[in-house]
């Protein structure tokens, strides 16, 4: 007899977390394993981690990670104005969609960007692309 089971990654962490970021920034999400230019703007969702938190009799909640990378294409001279303040107001616009949603339905619980990278080492990106990764963390709890 085959077993039941959810697949939480995608139903409770990354089709809740794409529905979430598509509707607040009207944009599509991507889940590139390497670089792919996009257009102008985009944010790409990369799974990290699953670790086991609590390991009940009938239940266990998981922690997952998930680094969400918003690339913004500006051409020219590195600026203040053209290149840290827009990437800087979207990932302030981020975290609090993020806070806004620490519980998601019923999809996860502990919500929460832990720390955002703006100066981001890529080998692959053209001096054009502007790069921050936020690591976002939620925990799931599973009954079984």
């Amino acid at each position: 007899m085959a077993i039941t089971f959810t697949n939480n990654l995608k139903e409770n962490i990354l089709d809740p977390l794409k529905a979430i970021i598509s509707a607040e920034f009207a944009q599509a999400v991507y889940f590139d394993n390497e670089f792919v230019d996009r257009g102008t703007n985009w944010f790409n969702l990369q799974p990290v981690s699953d670790t086991l938190l609590e390991d009940l009799a009938a239940a266990h909640t998981r922690s997952f990670e998930v680094v969400i990378q918003y690339y913004r294409a500006v051409s020219g001279e590195f600026k203040k104005d053209t290149h840290i303040d827009a990437v800087s107001a979207i990932t302030e616009r981020l975290k609090r969609l993020i806070r806004n949603n620490t519980s998601y339905s019923t999809n996860w619980i502990n919500g929460r960007l832990d720390s955002i990278n703006y100066n981001v080492e890529a080998e692959d990106l053209s001096p054009d692309i502007v790069l921050v990764e936020a690591t976002f963390n939620a925990e799931v709890l599973e009954v079984i």
